[in-house]
Formats: C-alpha cells, sequence, structure tokens
C-alpha cells in the first residue's frame, strides 16, 4: 500500500447550491447525477491475481453465505439469502456500509412501464426497455444480461417501493430549456432522445430520482438526492434479519476445497489477524471495482489515469483479483467510465441538455467525432477506443460563439480562466488553438451550412440544439473525459450472477459476483445515470436467491 494525500471531509451540498449548477461540480453531479469523492488515503498498488488457498486446520467461524462487500449489490444479495432463511456473515473493509450506493446521485435505472414511469405519461414495454439498453451500452454488450434486466426490472421497482419503503415523488424532470421540475422522481440522463436510436426504440425516460434520507451526506456532491434514499432502506431491511456483519474486517483470499475445486470460504483479516470462515453454501463478490488502485489502472485503463474518481476508497479489485486467483474469467476490463467536463453547461439537475450542446466539438485537429447533444458519459467511450487518444483526444476543444457564451451566463458565471480561447473570427481562433490549417475552418463551415437549415447530416445531433456557430466573438473552452472514473471491468458472470471459469466457461462451484466486482450489462459503453446501481441490485438479488439455493457441504 502507498500513501497518498487525503481530502478535507467532503461538504455535501445544499439544494439551492444544486440547484444553481455550479461549475465546479462539471458533469459529475450534473449530468450523471453520479458520485464524487476525494482522493483515499491509501490506494492499492497491486494489480496481480490473489491466489487462494486450501482448507484450514481450523474454522475461526461458519455461515451459510459469506457476502463480500456491503455496498448496494453485497447488500441486495445478503437481503434475498436472509429472507431464504440462510445464515449470512457480511465482510466489509470499511467502518461502514453504503459503498458506491449510498452516495450516488440518487438516480436508479428502470423502465418496461414503471408506475413512475406511466403516471409522467411513458408508457413501455420491456422489449423497448430491452432495444435501448443493447444499443447504448455500446459494442460489446451482454444481450443476455441486458435481457434480464429488462426483464426483472418491473420487480425491482416493486420491491424498492413495495418491500423497502422506498418513494419516487412523482412528476417529470424534463430536458433544458423546458422549466426544470428537481423534485420529480423521473428524469432522462441518459440517450434515449438521441437520434441515434431513431427506428430501435421509442424515447422513455429510465432514471428515477429519490431523495437522500440524509441530505448533507459525506462523500456525495448532489445535495438533498442521493443514493441514501434507496440504499439505507435496504440497508435497514437487511439488519432486520440480524446477519453477522464484520466491519473494518477485509476479504483476503478465497478458500477452495483442493479435492472439488469447490469455493467454501473466505481468509479475512479481523483485528489484524487471519480469520477463516466457513461458508457451507458460497460466497458472494460484491466488493466493487477498481478506480482506486493505480496498478490496475494503469494495467487495464491507462488513458484514465490522473481522473477524478467516483467511488469510495474500496474501489480496489480485491474481489476481482481474488477471482482471477482460481481461474475466473474477467470482461471488458479495459473500459471505465468517464465524464466530458463543464457539465453545468451541457445538463442541468442531471438531464441531458445545455447550452454547450449548441457548440461544436471538435478534436485537437479541429474535427468533429460525435453529436454534442449526448449524454455525458457517451464521449469517454467514443474517444477512449481511438488508438489515436493521447495524440488527437487527450484533450478536446468546445468552440461556440456569443449566443451560445450569453446563454451559459445565465446558468452560471464563466470565470476568466474557463475561457481558453476568444477571437473575432474562426479563422482567428484556429490560429489560437493551433490547429492544422483549414481544418477547424472547414468544419464550423461544413457545420454553419447545414445548421441553418436545422440539419446535422454528419453526426445527427437534434435539430433543437443544431444552429450556426455565426455571432461573434467566437470562444473555446477545453473539453477532457477525466472527470469522473469508475470502472466496468469485473469477472465473467452469467446470467445466474455465477462467476465462470476462464478455461470452459464453466460455472465455479460456489462462487457468485454482482455489483462493478463483475461484468454484466455494460458493454463499452453507458446508458445512463443509474444503470450501474440497477444492475447492482438485479444481479445482487440473483447472486443472493443463487446462492441460497445451493446445498450445503459439511
Amino acid at each position: 500500500m502507498k500513501s497518498k494525500q487525503t481530502c478535507e471531509k467532503s461538504q455535501g451540498l445544499s439544494r439551492r447550491t444544486f440547484l444553481k449548477g455550479g461549475t465546479a461540480l462539471g458533469g459529475l453531479a450534473l449530468a450523471s447525477g453520479v458520485l464524487a469523492a476525494c482522493s483515499p488515503s491509501t490506494v492499492s498498488d497491486d494489480a496481480e491475481p490473489i491466489a487462494s488457498v486450501g482448507l484450514p486446520q481450523t474454522w475461526d467461524a461458519e455461515t451459510d453465505v459469506v457476502v463480500v462487500g456491503f455496498g448496494g449489490a453485497g447488500a441486495a444479495a445478503a437481503w434475498e439469502a436472509l429472507d431464504a432463511g440462510c445464515q449470512v456473515t457480511i465482510l466489509e473493509k470499511l467502518d461502514k456500509a453504503g459503498g458506491s450506493t449510498n452516495i450516488c446521485g440518487g438516480l436508479i435505472y428502470m423502465g418496461g412501464g414503471t408506475p413512475t414511469q406511466k403516471a409522467c405519461g411513458f408508457d413501455e414495454t420491456p422489449d423497448n426497455y430491452y432495444n435501448y439498453l443493447v444499443a447504448a451500452t455500446g459494442p460489446g454488450v451482454s444481450e443476455d444480461h441486458c435481457r434480464v434486466l429488462a426483464d426483472e426490472s418491473l420487480d425491482l421497482y416493486s420491491w424498492l417501493v413495495d418491500t423497502l419503503g422506498v418513494e419516487f415523488t412523482p412528476g417529470y424532470n424534463p430536458p433544458w430549456p423546458e422549466e426544470a421540475n428537481y423534485d420529480a422522481g423521473l428524469s432522462c440522463t441518459g440517450d434515449e432522445f438521441s437520434l441515434d436510436y431513431v427506428g430501435i426504440c421509442e424515447a422513455v425516460p429510465h432514471s428515477h430520482w429519490v431523495f437522500g434520507v440524509v441530505e448533507d451526506l459525506d462523500g456525495t456532491l448532489t445535495g438533498a438526492k442521493n443514493g441514501s434514499g434507496f440504499f439505507q432502506p435496504l440497508q435497514k431491511a437487511v439488519e432486520a434479519f440480524e446477519p453477522e456483519v464484520l466491519y473494518k474486517t477485509p476479504a483476503q483470499r478465497l478458500i477452495v476445497h483442493p479435492e472439488t475445486g469447490r469455493v467454501v470460504g473466505v481468509v479475512a483479516k479481523k483485528d489484524g489477524k487471519d480469520y477463516n470462515i466457513k461458508a457451507k453454501k458460497g460466497v458472494v463478490l460484491c466488493s466493487g471495482g477498481f478506480a482506486y488502485n493505480d496498478a490496475m489502472i494503469e494495467q487495464y485503463v491507462p488513458y484514465a489515469m490522473g481522473s477524478f474518481i467516483i467511488g469510495t476508497e474500496g474501489d480496489t479489485g480485491d474481489g476481482i483479483r481474488m477471482g482471477q486467483g482460481i481461474g475466473a474469467a474477467t470482461r471488458h476490463m479495459h473500459f471505465a467510465y468517464g465524464e466530458l467536463s463543464n457539465g453545468a453547461w451541457r445538463a442541468r439537475h442531471s438531464v441531458v441538455g445545455g447550452p454547450l450542446c449548441f457548440s461544436a466539438l471538435v478534436n485537437k485537429r479541429g474535427v468533429r467525432f460525435i453529436s454534442e447533444d449526448h449524454y455525458a458519459g457517451s464521449y469517454y467511450a467514443q474517444i477512449s477506443r481511438n488508438p489515436y487518444y493521447y495524440r488527437d483526444y487527450a484533450e478536446c476543444y468546445m468552440v461556440f460563439d456569443k449566443q451560445t457564451y450569453d446563454q451559459m451566463n445565465e446558468i452560471s458565471e464563466i470565470k476568466p480562466d474557463i475561457i481558453i480561447a476568444q477571437a473575432d473570427s474562426i479563422e482567428e481562433l484556429a490560429q489560437a488553438l493551433d490547429t492544422p490549417k483549414g481544418t477547424l475552418e472547414n468544419t464550423i463551415a461544413y457545420y454553419n451550412e447545414y445548421a441553418a437549415q436545422g440539419e446535422d447530416p454528419l453526426w445527427m445531433k437534434r435539430p433543437e440544439f443544431t444552429r450556426p456557430i455565426e455571432q461573434a466573438p467566437f470562444y473555446a473552452i477545453s473539453a477532457t473525459t477525466l472527470n469522473g472514473l469508475f470502472t466496468y471491468g469485473g469477472l465473467k458472470i452469467n446470467t445466474a450472477a455465477q462467476v465462470l471459469y476462464a478455461m470452459d466457461d464453466q460455472p465455479i462451484p460456489g462462487l457468485y459476483s454482482a455489483g462493478r466486482n463483475a461484468s454484466d450489462i455494460l458493454g463499452t459503453g453507458y446508458c445512463g445515470s443509474g444503470a450501474s446501481v440497477a444492475s447492482c441490485y438485479t444481479f445482487g438479488r440473483i447472486a443472493g436467491r443463487g446462492v441460497a439455493a445451493e446445498t450445503a457441504w459439511e
């Protein structure tokens, strides 16, 4: 382990501050509505698999199910196993429950015709939701996992509301520039209204939004709306079963039976000593992703080094490495989430849409490469796969005119250091940005020709965000995607949340996984804010039911 500078205690934002949409939050709070965290006091610096051990001479404890991690996925798995009558031990490496789910922006992605959707006039079938998930989650998406998420969505909604008592305030928060409805329980934070999906699915918002149980929650930047609204009711429901919860007790290694290959327990570190826990039915790994493991980031997603991290200090990839240590397959380890900067002017209250959607987003060579009205997380997937990322995309530019500048100022004051170039002509702006001769000029000329007709034949930006960039002066601001990192990759699981062997794609006996410890619906893209929470709860519950149904070994 190596030390890092520790941030001051994060101050929760008041609702009033949140509504102002300050530029300091960027897309992190305002576009994706997710969480933020400071630099950890310690980070893991090892990316190697963690080898398992055989049966110990003596067991220190015995239970039916061991759940590693007490975040959203772990809590969901524990609840299902406890509800099925199992004895459960939960291992949490930090000193409190919640993980990333508790401090997220309070958004969970659900569809298929939830009561909240219908009350807002948006009826939808599970098939429509599935079609959007597959299309928007990018190349490499698991269609099977998307099918499960879509088909289980109405049951997930019912479980949250009817069983746990989670509340979604009636109403819809529409995209800018329509009047905001911050209190609403439904928002569009993804790409549902993008023209990319015309003919694939109907445009229906999916992000269900809750007020937090704790308004000024330590670790979140989204004020009154945060993940405590749907995590803490689950935590209370789990604790009502009175499971054994061991805080500050990280899992260290999996225990594997030498004759059967079955995972039969966990070696944890309890009070500084090895603690062997026998799991008669199985183990569920839900210890999060690896955004706080520098060595894993460097190995798998080096283009994300230096990113502002989304998550908690527990996201060090331990569960992934333990799975790898017994031969588990991994999936999509080279992909991660990142947001485009300056989100306060691209989104409002976690809803896609803002003045910068009128800009032209260009790379260092002055060339547009995506529609500017996309969801904040769409850009990262587009550029990080590019082999010329460091040369052409590590820093991009949003180019706009006085009309857009004035609209931006109405939302939040534009500080002098935000503008990196200003000129009376596009030619002069190109010189200031040092783009190749003629490229930016031609890009804007082509864009303006069709924008005058409300069209964007190259990238199909929506007409409501398409207008010529022609009113001097002209401006450019820097656009980077190092604004909110969490990792997509994890242990490969089937739709029953069983971890699979790398050699033959068969389930590893006694081992399940969910959340960002596993790879489920996410391909190389991200469909909308709250999708990760939805997958945590959906596949966490599936894992809990599955492990509870296992035959105990003695």
